[in-house]
């Protein structure tokens, strides 16, 4: 499965992961083991995982906002990390949207960082007729629940060139040894049942999964794959295509359907979205409506509701807490996402498009 995945990616190497955010722990570890104490450049928006896998690394960290309207780094703030020191950026795919990463890569270049590309979210999007996890000299694939591609459970890290390759390389031994599967297979059950757009209202009403709300999870160490989600993987890796074009056309299908309480977010020129959800940028009055009982009932969420330069726990740990981040703070505050998956009957997509034109 390793050497599918580098094959795929285009990458010199690959280590299977059991999840994203150990995947991600490694990266940092490979890239800052030679650089005592640097800092890390992540996000001030996005999954809390990614505070975790800091955590876990043990790594300082500066922040840098976001456009919200791209979910593309803010480059001027990105700019002030770096000339603060920071030696590895980490850029993040939201939701599937692709970000270029010329810039970014360009500006981490000249600072001497490491470009750290989290396609975790990438679900088969493409750029310039790439997969996203081409472009990074580290990567990090996600495979576990509601990720496009899914083994229940599990992640991997690429290296592309000869930089990638060594800090690849340094990762590898911290690695231990994967578990026998038990989670992997229930998990897979559980989104299996769940999944269907006529139960969406079950987990909503689940109280101790804790949807929607702010779940920060302590860092454990990086393992292995387990075996059963790497056989699950190789079934499910060829249907990832076919996966892609479905959620493509059902987010063009509602797009068009958008009133104007919300906005879409703008993918780049010469990229191919994948949609693992749709992101729309939410006026108050539909950001309300979106965590209301009926709208998760049709799957429709708010994002991230806080960002990661407010998060109870992580804050503390970020090197520049002062700086504004306007952008995620509004990202945090306005957006909603909307389910594309394949799934979706022509019912569902009805009352989803209904839904949107009435915000």
């Amino acid at each position: 499965m390793a050497a599918r995945l580098a094959r795929d990616y285009a990458a010199t190497e690959a280590l299977l992961t059991e999840s994203g955010t150990g995947a991600l722990t490694l990266a940092f570890r490979g890239c800052l083991a030679d650089r005592d104490r640097a800092p890390v450049a992540l996000p001030a928006y996005g999954c809390y995982d990614v505070a975790t896998a800091a955590d876990g690394a043990s790594a300082s960290v500066l922040l840098y906002d976001l456009d919200p309207l791209t979910l593309a780094p803010d480059l001027a703030s990105l700019r002030r990390a770096l000339d603060a020191g920071a030696q590895a950026v980490v850029l993040v795919h939201l939701f599937g949207v692709p970000v270029d990463p010329d810039p970014v890569r360009s500006m981490a270049e000249g600072a001497g960082a490491s470009l750290i590309e989290d396609a975790a979210q990438g679900a088969g999007a493409r750029f310039r007729g790439r997969p996203l996890g081409s472009f990074g000299d580290l990567v990090v694939l996600s495979f576990g629940r509601g990720k496009g591609n899914t083994a229940g459970r599990g992640g991997a890290l690429l290296g592309h060139g000869a930089g990638g390759a060594a800090a690849l390389g340094r990762a590898r031994g911290l690695v231990g040894p994967g578990a026998r599967g038990l989670a992997e297979f229930v998990q897979l059950k559980a989104q299996w049942l769940l999944g269907r757009p006529s139960l969406y209202a079950v987990p909503s009403a689940l109280p101790f999964l804790r949807l929607g709300e702010t779940v920060y999870r302590a860092p454990a160490p990086p393992r292995a794959m387990s075996g059963v989600a790497a056989r699950t993987l190789a079934a499910t890796l060829p249907l990832g295509e076919h996966e892609g074009r479905v959620r493509r056309a059902h987010a063009a299908r509602l797009l068009a359907r958008c009133g104007s309480g919300v906005a879409p977010v703008r993918p780049p020129r010469d990229s191919e979205p994948g949609y693992l959800r749709l992101p729309l940028l939410a006026a108050p009055q539909a950001r309300a409506a979106a965590a209301r009982p009926e709208a998760r009932a049709l799957g429709i969420m708010p994002g991230y509701p806080v960002a990661l330069c407010d998060l109870p726990g992580f804050r503390e740990r970020v090197a520049n807490p002062d700086d504004r981040f306007e952008g995620a703070r509004l990202l945090a505050a306005g957006l909603v996402t909307v389910p594309t998956h394949s799934l979706l009957t022509p019912a569902d997509l009805a009352r989803l498009e209904s839904w949107l034109a009435r915000a």
